[in-house]
């Protein structure tokens, strides 16, 4: 805002009012009639009256609704604050290789006819810890836990240069918890269970679905149904792995002689390969 120190006010206020065509309040008489409102006053420095809208730059008085001062051509109106990020934004979704893990308990449908809703309810969430430990304790995420099967990534949100390796070990140390938990439950369920796991390395679509707090991070594209496939065509207790997965983990573990798996809605049919187990020595994944 404008000071004025001059002495000769009216001529500094006159040459004032010439550079930035400044309106004059009306309402003062006598020595100050005709001085100028300051920049962006309300009011009159002088009579104290609202003089209505003035220009934040030069001070012109204004009519209501100028967007832009005629004088000086000042926006007379901030412009608006972009909206806030959504909450999802910071989980935009973004193309990347991941790889999916399925796990399914055989034989659930006709294990849960016989048992109590609580017993089955409390083994299912046994089950849910065992699959859930073998997903943390290789950093994968599990997107979801559907009746008796879980649905697991590795590669994201958190991506490591060995993926394929982790959703194998985390496969193999499911199958190993599963025997366990069989052991422990075997009076109440009256039957030995096991899993039976798809494994498939491909490009997904990362990110949140949904607005709001029904947004949740999930992985989306045609590697999740070929995993399905995977996991339908596997046997109980195996690990039954895509080509894309077997040529990134091979230096790590023992596979049986491929098969050619046929999957509906696909032309050409899916190399696959059952997991033996760890090699005795890993060789290097890098070869030269």
């Amino acid at each position: 805002p404008f000071v004025f120190h001059c002495h000769n006010m009216e001529h500094e206020d006159h040459q004032m009012m010439a550079r930035f065509d400044v309106v004059p309040c009306k309402r003062v008489a006598g020595a100050g009639a005709g001085r100028p409102l300051l920049p962006g006053a309300a009011f009159c420095q002088r009579c104290g009256q609202k003089v209505g809208l003035a220009c934040r730059g030069c001070g012109l008085a204004l009519e209501t609704g100028f967007a832009f001062c005629p004088g000086c051509g000042m926006a007379q109106q901030k412009p608006p604050e972009p909206a806030a990020a959504n909450d999802n934004d910071a989980q935009a979704a973004d193309r990347r290789q991941v790889t999916v893990l399925f796990a399914d308990l055989t034989g659930f449908t006709s294990l849960a006819e016989g048992l109590d809703p609580e017993t089955l309810r409390a083994f299912q969430n046994a089950l849910f810890e065992v699959m859930a430990e073998a997903v943390a304790h290789y950093d994968g995420f599990v997107e979801k836990f559907v009746g008796d099967a879980v649905m697991a990534v590795f590669g994201a949100p958190r991506a490591h240069e060995d993926d394929p390796v982790r959703a194998i070990d985390a496969a193999l140390r499911m199958l190993a918890g599963i025997d366990t938990l069989s052991r422990r439950w075997a009076a109440r369920l009256s039957r030995p269970v096991t899993l039976h796991i798809g494994v498939h390395t491909g490009a997904v679509v990362a990110g949140s679905l949904g607005q709001g707090a029904g947004g949740s991070y999930a992985v989306t594209g045609d590697t999740v149904n070929a995993t399905s496939r995977l996991l339908n065509a596997a046997e109980p207790g195996t690990v039954l792995v895509s080509a894309a997965t077997h040529a990134l983990a091979r230096h790590r573990f023992d596979f049986a002689p491929p098969a050619e798996l046929t999957l509906r809605g696909k032309a050409q049919p899916m190399m696959v390969y059952p997991v033996v187990g760890l090699r005795d020595r890993a060789a290097s994944p890098r070869r030269v």
